[in-house]
């Protein structure tokens, strides 16, 4: 239906133009601008649907604005689904496809046009073969063909008819000449094949007419100036009101139906040039019907949009966005010989807390810090282009609000294996929400084959849970089927249709999936992504339950006992800061052709370790590089003395891993020069060397956590290339007589 819906909307534009023709410009007599400005209407009534304005589109600002946005439901919702259902290729019924309106519409449209193109036909074919005519003479670069027996005159591109019996013949060709010279056909051939997609549309007839009585002007008023007067010339056209006329498509002569007006304009006083000015009047519908493009059609053919948003709207879904470089400020800041890089940071300035940030420190305030607080501040770019290691662009990641434990559900239940050589591809599914919520009506709307059609349609059916969206509306969501083959993600972007809710990959292979240490599936939200703040508290976690249930629990709503019962029935625990990895899958038997996902490397920290501490050993921890190459992994445990100025001294290894990571991980501890705001004594830390590709994590002895214990910090051998957006510096150690400074 999108292309009946464009040419709804082009024909409601070309409608407006010549509706805009009639009260401006049909009475004035510059005839070549009145041509050029119909011939304009119809083809800018086709462009405008195509274009959008999208900075005047209303949009609701994205949580984070940064490289990735990522997004889960705002409210928490228990949803219970059916028993899984496995969903194979083994089975492929046949998809419905009932008869519509919809239908109907389309097959009277294409029926009206095949029509008006066999009319069309008939009319070429006609005066093809009256140029077969013998009685033909060349001249110059048209051909002059006699009729035998009649008074017929007109005229089609470079060859002109003209009856044996016809009266003033030499007034007549020099009429018809400037038909031929100014190429009029070619504009009438031109509002055919438009009426021919558009034949439904009254105004294409009233321009068409339009249009051929601008020819006659034009003609006429070029062919009295050979005549003695205007009045000479009228009184001949009356005199030969009744020859016979041409076809449609030709320029006749004889117009009975024109000849009242042509006599009227031939003897009406000429337009001013000020006149001209009122062509410009096309300007302002141009702006006016871009705008009502924009703003009042929703569609999926606005492809050029002339002036984007700058911010992205805040869809239903949510996906890394991440197809193309972008640059982003962050903040170098050093401080004791320490450098963090950051988004912001805060200084306590006369018992006032005073935030600086990448977008508005100005050169003033770094120059103040550097001055008061022995604090350089540097603002650097970077333009990172996220791709796997064979430089794949790195795959949306999807996930759908309210769509969770439908996508989840799918991911299970339908068992995609492929075929040697297959390549995979889309399927788009559309569906209703009845008024309990329950996908209804489900058919697809985007064909990947009868074999692909058949998985997504089936899992679609087989969900029997509901969908946290609106009742009573229609959705589309997207199914990739991805084998090895990258090319299956070019298709037209289906985010632009209003009733796009989504999409979601599946693969011809086992996904990685999330789960605690008792087994239990989860997906986080506000973990590791640029824009979460680093203390997690935009943190939450949906947990599925072995019987089909899903429970939210979000950090910062979650009571004692929520996080009690996440720790002891389900073996969750919410991390303290993490980063994310941007990692790729190996299918067997693939080679360097895998998927890319997300590897959250969680550290759980107590509170003063988690901020400033966590990214400093992240930033400086030197990951052994033989390890590396073999990728190995281990746990480093270190004991260590805080002082009763908060330093950190006595840095040993309780628990060593060998491999370089014991010295790794002591080198970077003891780098450390900044107060800790905990309580003095011994504590220990334990320090896990995590392997991304292998999505490997070690494990913590049990009876290394004694009394002092800190938390595990945990670094990949893959640097993230996201960081956090906001640094919360400690008080450095004050030397005598420094100023006495903070940074929080």
């Amino acid at each position: 239906m999108n292309w009946l819906y464009y040419l709804a909307e082009a024909n409601i534009y070309l409608g407006v133009f010549y509706l805009a023709y009639c009260l401006f410009l049909n009475r004035d007599t510059h005839y070549q601008l009145n041509r050029a400005y119909l011939i304009f209407s119809c083809i800018v009534s086709f462009i405008l649907p195509v274009l959008q304005i999208g900075v005047l589109r209303p949009v609701k600002p994205a949580e984070h604005v940064n490289t990735i946005n990522y997004a889960r439901p705002v409210q928490a919702v228990k949803i219970i689904t059916q028993e899984p259902q496995t969903i194979t290729s083994t089975t492929a019924p046949v998809i419905e496809h009932h008869f519509t309106l919809q239908d109907g519409l389309w097959y009277v449209y294409l029926i009206g046009a095949a029509v008006f193109l066999f009319m069309l036909f008939i009319k070429l074919y006609t005066l093809f073969k009256l140029t077969r005519n013998v009685q033909s003479v060349k001249e110059g670069k048209h051909r002059v063909i006699y009729l035998t027996g009649t008074d017929a005159a007109f005229s089609f591109f470079n060859y002109l008819f003209i009856g044996t019996n016809a009266t003033g013949a030499n007034t007549i060709i020099r009429h018809e000449l400037v038909h031929i010279r100014q190429k009029h056909s070619a504009d009438i051939i031109f509002l055919e094949l438009l009426k021919i997609m558009n034949w439904f549309n009254p105004f294409v007839y009233l321009l068409q007419n339009s249009l051929k009585a601008v020819h006659e002007y034009i003609a006429d008023e070029q062919t009295a100036a050979y005549e003695t007067d205007a009045l000479t010339y009228s009184s001949f056209l009356v005199s030969n009101t009744y020859g016979t006329g041409g076809s449609s498509i030709t320029h006749s002569f004889f117009n009975y139906n024109l000849l009242k007006k042509r006599i009227i304009m031939l003897n009406q006083k000429r337009s001013g040039n000020l006149a001209r000015l009122k062509y410009l009047v096309a300007i302002p519908i141009c702006v006016a019907l871009l705008c009502a493009s924009t703003l009042a059609f929703s569609k999926t053919y606005g492809w050029v949009d002339l002036i984007p948003a700058n911010i992205k709207p805040a869809g239903r879904y949510a996906m890394v966005n991440i197809n193309h470089a972008v640059k982003r400020k962050h903040l170098k800041v050093t401080q004791n010989g320490v450098t963090i890089t950051t988004d912001q940071f805060s200084v306590d300035q006369k018992n006032k807390k005073v935030v600086y940030k990448a977008g508005t420190i100005t050169k003033a305030d770094r120059s103040l810090l550097l001055k008061n607080h022995n604090i350089k501040v540097e603002v650097v770019e970077d333009s990172t282009l996220f791709t796997t290691k064979d430089g794949k662009l790195f795959l949306p990641v999807v996930n759908v609000d309210g769509y969770y434990l439908l996508d989840h559900f799918l991911h299970h239940n339908i068992h995609y294996t492929s075929a040697k050589g297959e390549k995979g591809g889309l399927v788009e599914v559309g569906f209703a929400l009845d008024k309990d919520r329950h996908i209804t009506g489900a058919k697809v709307v985007k064909s990947g084959g009868p074999k692909l059609d058949a998985m997504a349609l089936n899992g679609f059916k087989a969900y029997k849970g509901i969908i946290n969206d609106d009742a009573g509306k229609n959705y589309k969501i997207g199914v990739y089927f991805f084998t090895d083959d990258y090319s299956i993600f070019k298709t037209d972007s289906l985010g632009k249709d209003p009733e796009f809710a989504g999409e979601l990959i599946i693969t011809n292979y086992n996904y990685p999936v999330n789960l605690t240490s008792k087994g239990y599936e989860y997906d986080e939200s506000g973990i590791g992504f640029p824009g979460d703040d680093n203390n997690m508290s935009n943190a939450k976690v949906v947990i599925y339950e072995k019987n089909g249930e899903a429970n939210w629990y979000y950090k910062s709503k979650s009571t004692p006992a929520d996080l009690k019962l996440l720790k002891d029935k389900y073996g969750y625990t919410f991390p303290s800061s993490a980063s994310a990895i941007v990692q790729m899958m190996y299918p067997k038997n693939v080679k360097n052709k895998r998927l890319a996902y997300i590897f959250d490397v969680a550290s759980y920290l107590d509170a003063p370790y988690s901020n400033h501490f966590y990214n400093h050993i992240i930033n400086n921890i030197e990951y052994p590089q033989q390890a590396q190459k073999t990728l190995t992994g281990g746990v480093v445990v270190l004991n260590f003395n805080l002082g009763n100025d908060g330093m950190i001294s006595d840095v040993n290894v309780a628990q060593g891993a060998g491999n370089g990571f014991d010295e790794a991980a002591v080198n970077a501890l003891q780098s450390y020069k900044f107060a800790i705001k905990d309580n003095a004594g011994k504590h220990s830390i334990a320090i896990l060397f995590c392997v991304a590709e292998k999505k490997y994590r070690p494990v913590v002895s049990e009876k290394m956590k004694k009394d002092g214990y800190v938390g595990e910090l945990s670094v990949s051998d893959v640097k993230s290339p996201f960081m956090s957006t906001s640094v919360k510096f400690p008080p450095p150690v004050i030397a005598p007589g420094s100023p006495k400074a903070g940074v929080n």
